[in-house]
């Protein structure tokens, strides 16, 4: 008869066989692990660097006279055409100045007419003396008319030559004289017409510079526009990527409020910041935000073509 003790240590055997039996049971069929196989592939290469929505050249629109602006007829945010009225200034004194040139350039040009009415008759009048003078020099060889009439016909010559000399001196004076007062004319019109103030081009108008009632001078600043088709992201890259970068490459702009825009390198500037140690890339957009914030803060990713892996 076994005795207890034997009865445990053959208990103990018997479960450590079933520990050993049900592991490897389950080592035999576990689930195998997936296998993916690697290919050689491309990866995109590219640079990143922050900028701001800018204008290739902002244009500034100032007075060219002095005066008072009297009206304004657009605001910032506006969108002009070329030759588009924006304001304009008090113009009465220049009216007047204006009125007045015409009228003595209207003068001048009568009296020039009535001069030249009159040098007409005086140069009739010497060929009728020139005609009576040679007539009777013929006749007067002969004998045939007194030194008294012969020497009256010569006087009438000179009589007639001076008047035509003095009328064409005159013609002359009055032709200056109608020059003058049409360039005084004309410069108080163009004087008039810097009164109103165009738009030089079409454009967006991002600020206003001067209200009404400001008195202007030659210079002063009213608004400041720019050109819609010369907007771009101006982008900051670091110096050491520069030799990855190309004009017309592809790029995605990133604005802050979250809106992205594809556009392309439009200019690499060839100076950096010697602090920052970056160079200003400039990208253009496709197609224009709606609306349009200049100075917006962006991110610029520019794909600088591709690398293998």
């Amino acid at each position: 008869m076994k005795s207890p003790g034997g009865m445990r240590i053959i208990g103990a055997i018997i479960v450590i066989l079933l520990f050993v039996m049900v592991g490897y049971g389950l080592f035999r069929h576990r689930p195998s692990a997936p296998v993916t196989t690697v290919d050689k592939s491309e990866i995109q290469a590219g640079v990143r660097g922050p900028g701001t929505v800018q204008s290739r050249v902002p244009v500034l629109i100032s007075a060219r006279i002095t005066g008072i602006l009297e009206k304004l007829h657009a605001d910032q945010g506006d969108r002009v055409r070329k030759g588009q009225l924006l304001a304009e200034l008090d113009a009465v004194e220049l009216e007047a100045r204006a009125a007045a040139a015409r009228a003595a350039e209207g003068r001048a040009r009568r009296e020039l007419a009535r001069a030249r009415a009159d040098l007409v008759k005086a140069q009739a009048n010497l060929g009728l003396a020139q005609s009576n003078y040679r007539r009777d020099q013929e006749v007067y060889k002969p004998g045939y008319i007194s030194q008294a009439a012969f020497d009256a016909a010569e006087a009438q010559l000179r009589v007639a030559e001076s008047e035509v000399s003095s009328v064409r001196a005159a013609v002359e004076a009055l032709q200056a004289a109608v020059g003058q007062a049409e360039s005084e004319s004309n410069a108080a019109k163009a004087l008039k017409d810097y009164t109103r103030i165009l738009a030089p081009m079409d454009g967006l108008i991002t600020v206003r510079k001067a209200e009404v009632g400001t008195t202007l001078v030659p210079g002063s600043p009213v608004f400041q526009m720019v050109d819609l088709n010369q907007i771009w992201v101006a982008a900051w890259i670091d110096q050491a990527l520069a030799a990855r970068l190309r004009e017309g490459q592809p790029a995605r702009i990133t604005l802050r409020s979250g809106r992205v825009f594809q556009g392309k390198v439009a200019r690499i500037n060839a100076e950096g910041d010697t602090l920052t140690r970056e160079l200003e890339v400039d990208v253009k957009f496709d197609r224009l935000p709606q609306p349009l914030i200049m100075g917006e803060e962006a991110v610029v990713d520019i794909d600088t073509g591709h690398r293998g892996n």
